[in-house]
């Protein structure tokens, strides 16, 4: 019991040490982007740190396996640069007692990886999303600044003479040439910053409304109470939005898209509910794979960087492969039974070896 915990807690600290560098890097690259909704856009720092947050759920589909695989290759490399294998061998240990720690210790990632998958990415991911739309909708009353003129988007200008809170302003001017055939003119004593389906308003209280023809050749002027007008500018993104992000489905609405869509696109949202159930079982695969190509045979330190150049191709072909048959799927929904193949050939490969050390030469 107390190798296997010394095993347990070495796999453990090589993988959460290799894990906490990839999301490093991959958090640096992300936050860049969000901090300039905090430098150049004012958003609050707070909304930066949620939107760094988010996505970590869909960080850790990819990065943990890769952590994990590094993990049982570098503990196990270590053992054999130590002697410490050796030892264990001399003493009677096989490789499928040693595996037993590493296998364990995969399948406890792989369940905490379709935790993730099934509950946590869908939930983290449509937060990270509504949060997203959110911000950006609210940029323009964050630019807003007393006594001067700014576009808010294309070809809207926006004047107001008081700023009273965060919401509300005073003494507004905008001048609306988003319609080619007209440019429109309002005025207000007040104007207040909302949000409605994601989309930014601006709400005039007590104003005037004037429209003239760009030819010049009609005017109309109204006189209103309050007038609701949209500041927010048509982006692909917003445009997008309607459509839900595959990664904030839920697996069974992934299966089970509605009829209402295009069959191309319910084709490319099964193949991803396949492969999200698929994928977290790519850990437990490297796991077994790693374990049984080190250990395999006679083990001399001569051999041991081609044992891990070996396995270490065979982990990035078995991670393409995965990706690959994800995209014949999607174009052949009866390709399906091959994104699981794809896992389960090398692991029941690699137990085999592992149980049999002699099945094929050593390498």
């Amino acid at each position: 019991m107390n190798f296997h915990g010394y095993l347990f807690r070495q796999f453990s600290f090589t993988t959460l040490l290799v894990l906490a560098s990839l999301l490093g890097v991959v958090w640096l690259n992300h936050a860049l982007r969000m901090l300039e909704l905090v430098v150049n856009k004012g958003a609050a720092f707070t909304d930066f740190l949620m939107l760094s947050v988010f996505p970590l759920p869909l960080w850790l589909m990819i990065a943990l396996p890769m952590a994990g695989f590094i993990g049982v290759i570098w503990t196990i490399h270590r053992f054999l640069s130590d002697r410490e294998l050796i030892v264990m061998q001399a003493i009677g240990l096989s490789p499928w007692q040693f595996s037993r720690m590493p296998i364990l210790f995969g399948a406890m990632l792989t369940a905490l990886l379709m935790v993730n998958s099934v509950v946590v990415l869908p939930y983290g991911f449509s937060k990270f999303k509504e949060l997203q739309t959110l911000v950006r909708a609210s940029i323009p009353k964050l630019l807003v600044q007393d006594n001067v003129f700014m576009d808010i988007a294309d070809d809207l200008t926006l004047y107001v003479g008081e700023r009273v809170s965060q919401n509300e302003v005073g003494q507004v001017f905008i001048q609306d040439a988003r319609n080619p055939e007209r440019l429109v003119t309002l005025t207000s004593e007040t104007g207040r910053f909302s949000l409605s389906d994601g989309r930014p308003l601006f709400v005039l209280r007590n104003g005037q409304r004037t429209e003239l023809s760009v030819d010049g050749t009609s005017t109309a002027s109204l006189s209103f109470e309050t007038h609701a007008l949209d500041i927010g500018t048509q982006t692909s993104d917003d445009a997008k939005r309607d459509i839900i992000d595959s990664n904030e489905e839920t697996i069974f609405n992934l299966l089970n898209p509605p009829e209402t869509i295009a069959p191309v696109y319910a084709a490319e949202r099964k193949a991803m509910g396949h492969y999200r159930l698929a994928s977290p079982f790519l850990r437990l695969c490297l796991a077994i794979l790693a374990t049984a190509v080190m250990l395999h045979g006679r083990i001399l330190r001569e051999t041991v960087n081609r044992r891990i150049l070996i396995v270490a191709l065979l982990g990035i072909v078995i991670q393409a492969g995965l990706i690959l048959t994800r995209s014949m799927t999607a174009s052949t929904p009866l390709l399906w039974p091959t994104m699981y193949l794809t896992v389960l050939i090398p692991m029941i490969a690699g137990l085999y070896m592992l149980w049999n050390p002699t099945a094929f030469l050593a390498t």
